[in-house]
């Protein structure tokens, strides 16, 4: 026998390693979330494009920095005339080495347009980046609602089987000549009812599997591993009431990542404009040039260069190049209305949803608990002999119709809550590491 310490430790061993094991078993919504925000591509790409964006920034402000080129260069030359004679040749061989320094210290405009829209744009980027994830956690919501929903009516459509396999079997039971207590009519239509629930049955199976296939690819899973049993959410019992209407469509419409995208995308080409325009007018620019050379003979040179110019003509290029920075411009604004009024319909519609789908959920629960009992109590009058089969059949039919509209509406309901949120500009559950 073991010491009593000795025991303890094994059997909080032993806890751990169940623990751990039913941890592997379940994959929670939570640990889904995190595996998305890990393993899926878009989430990936668009951190990139984020980086990238930031690094054109850096670009833009190099601009305003001088630069500094040292440079070491080796020649050998040989040069061979003929002086009627004969020839003579002359050989050049050496090292140059030196420094040039080169600074535009003062311009008409055109560094700072460049600066301000490439930082526009790394913000619009930003948001993009930041509906992506958003976007991709909503669709981890909802597909891991609907492997929910699936097995839930995975589990309805074979509780559908067994009781019509038990009403065909008593149905069969009963139509036995030495019985004679059922009808053959009876026996038929129990055995077409059991028939359509294993079409039923395999109908959903497949739902299934193709819900958790869709899954696995958003949260980046090995398709060919099996995805661990989805721990189920709890039934809703209390509902939220939603902020007023308006106030969710006024904070969607000034909150939403791609909406801001898109007006930071305005101002970034707000600013292009702005430089088409300077290129096609009036210029200047002011640039300080310096060089030195350390061999083989040591000399500085200092340039200080003022330089005003105007295109007088380029075929009207530069001016068309204005012309069709301004009309980018006055497309983008004529799209980013249009999007405002989608995102607002958007709004709408997600609200009425969800408003809807907490009254679903109350009704179809009244529902089932109705079904339920008028079930039990055809059930027991049959028992008792009041009661024939098909009456039966007709309380299981609407049994199995109140689970099913109860599964959907309870996962309707939670779907349509993310989906709320993400079109009016709300974090989604999952977004931030916890």
């Amino acid at each position: 026998m073991y010491p009593k310490s000795i025991r303890t430790t094994l059997l909080c061993l032993g806890i751990a390693v169940c623990a751990i094991a039913n941890s592997q078993d379940t994959l929670t919504l939570d640990e889904a979330l995190r595996l998305a925000r890990l393993n899926n591509g878009d989430i990936r790409a668009a951190a990139f494009d984020v980086r990238a964006a930031n690094a054109r920034v850096n670009q833009a402000k190099s601009a305003f920095y001088p630069t500094v080129t040292p440079f070491a260069q080796y020649g050998n030359r040989r040069t061979v005339t003929d002086i009627g004679t004969g020839s003579q040749t002359t050989t050049n061989d050496g090292f140059t080495t030196g420094v040039d320094a080169r600074w535009n210290v003062l311009d008409s405009g055109q560094k700072e347009f460049s600066l301000l829209s490439s930082r526009r744009n790394e913000d619009a980027t930003k948001f993009d980046a930041t509906q992506l994830l958003r976007r991709t956690l909503f669709q981890v919501h909802q597909q891991y609602y609907e492997a929910l929903r699936a097995q839930e009516l995975l589990r309805v459509a074979q509780s559908q089987v067994d009781r019509t396999q038990k009403i065909y079997d008593q149905a069969e039971f009963g139509a036995r000549p030495e019985i004679g207590s059922v009808a053959k009519k009876d026996v038929y239509q129990a055995r077409a009812d059991l028939l359509n629930a294993k079409v039923e049955l395999l109908r959903v199976k497949n739902l299934t599997s193709n819900t958790v296939s869709t899954l696995k690819a958003t949260i980046g899973w090995d398709q060919s591993r099996e995805l661990p049993m989805l721990a189920r959410v709890a039934e809703p019992t209390e509902f939220a009431a939603p902020e007023p209407k308006e106030k969710v469509v006024a904070d969607g419409l000034s909150d939403r990542a791609d909406l801001q995208a898109s007006r930071r995308r305005l101002d970034a080409q707000y600013y292009s404009v702005k430089r088409a325009d300077r290129d096609a007018g009036f210029s200047f620019d002011l640039d300080l040039n310096y060089s030195r050379n350390f061999s083989p003979n040591q000399n500085d040179d200092r340039n200080l260069t003022l330089l005003v110019s105007y295109p007088l003509f380029d075929g009207g290029r530069l001016r068309e190049q204005a012309r069709e920075q301004k009309l980018i411009y006055q497309s983008a604004q004529a799209s980013l209305v249009q999007t405002e009024r989608i995102a607002q319909a958007e709004i709408e519609s997600a609200y009425s949803e969800y408003v809807q789908n907490i009254e679903r959920v109350n009704a179809s629960k009244q529902a089932l608990e109705a079904a339920q009992v008028n079930y039990d109590a055809a059930i027991a009058a049959q028992r008792e002999g009041a009661n024939d089969v098909i009456e039966v059949l007709t309380a299981q039919v609407s049994l199995v119709t109140a689970e099913s509209n109860y599964i959907e509406a309870t996962y309707d309901y939670y779907v349509a809550g993310v989906n709320l949120r993400l079109v009016s500009g709300r974090s989604i559950p999952g977004e931030l590491e916890r």
